[in-house]
């Protein structure tokens, strides 16, 4: 941290930028690591743009101090630190979907294999129900950095109204609300795409259910309480692993929860 300027968060960023940081070190637990590349924002909830992970940190480093606030141009309003060369794959998304709040970015093994093959992404498992209303779009313009405005705005023409794009022998994209369905939806990916390359590899014949029985499917597997106990059990997790106790609120609960 020697020669970066402290950030000056207000509180409820402050509350975001904790579980945003701990979101890093999860996906990097759950298979999205690639050395220092990859990184996750959210939308200001001032308007000013988005707060972004500074480079040249591993997802398995980022602490809450360890974002900029960047404009929707990608001018640094606060904080100190590389600024990374694709931070116009955020904030075109944001500009695009008013309802995304964080965005994600990752070099997963297997999302990447998939987005090779050109291959739809298919519910052979419970993750691939995640994203079965609008499906996981390929972004094929190229497989080079998304580090213009013109690019973001093409990757997020991509995305559409889905949840996650595969950018082609290049990486996955993927999107929320709030930091915990981004952390979920990236997850599920890497999941989905691991379950999907392995069932490919067998040479076997296989099926996934019809799209009406997914749909149904996904209601009953992830209602709110669902995300929520995922979320709570992927904290505890990260904790068991950095050798922490856990913050009580993500207990596990002894009851059933509404």
């Amino acid at each position: 941290m020697t020669g970066l300027k402290p950030i000056s968060p207000s509180p409820a960023v402050v509350e975001i930028l904790d579980d945003l940081a701990r979101a890093h070190r999860i996906l990097e637990m759950e298979d999205h690591g690639d050395m220092s590349m990859g990184h996750l924002s959210f939308r200001d909830p001032e308007g000013r743009g988005a707060w972004l992970k500074r480079g040249n940190l591993g997802f398995e480093e980022v602490q809450p101090e360890d974002f900029i606030l960047i404009d929707w141009d990608g001018n640094v309003l606060e904080g100190t630190g590389l600024r990374h060369l694709e931070w116009p794959l955020h904030t075109e998304m944001m500009l695009a979907r008013p309802d995304i709040n964080v965005v994600g970015h990752s070099h997963p093994f297997n999302a990447i294999v998939l987005s090779a093959t050109g291959q739809a992404l298919r519910a052979y498992s419970n993750e691939g129900v995640w994203f079965e209303e609008h499906g996981v779009p390929h972004f094929t313009l190229t497989s080079n950095l998304i580090d213009t405005r013109a690019l973001g705005e093409a990757h997020a023409a991509s995305l559409g109204a889905s949840d996650a794009v595969l950018l082609r022998n290049h990486g996955a994209s993927f999107v929320g609300t709030g930091v915990k369905e981004c952390t979920l939806a990236g997850i599920f990916l890497e999941k989905a795409a691991k379950m999907q390359v392995a069932i490919a590899s067998t040479g076997w014949k296989h099926t996934a259910p019809d799209h009406d029985e997914i749909l149904t499917k996904r209601v009953d597997i992830y209602p709110e309480r669902a995300k929520n106990n995922f979320w709570n059990y992927f904290n505890r997790k990260l904790a068991v692993r950095e050798g922490r106790s856990w913050d009580p609120k993500y207990d596990a609960p002894m009851a059933p929860t509404t």
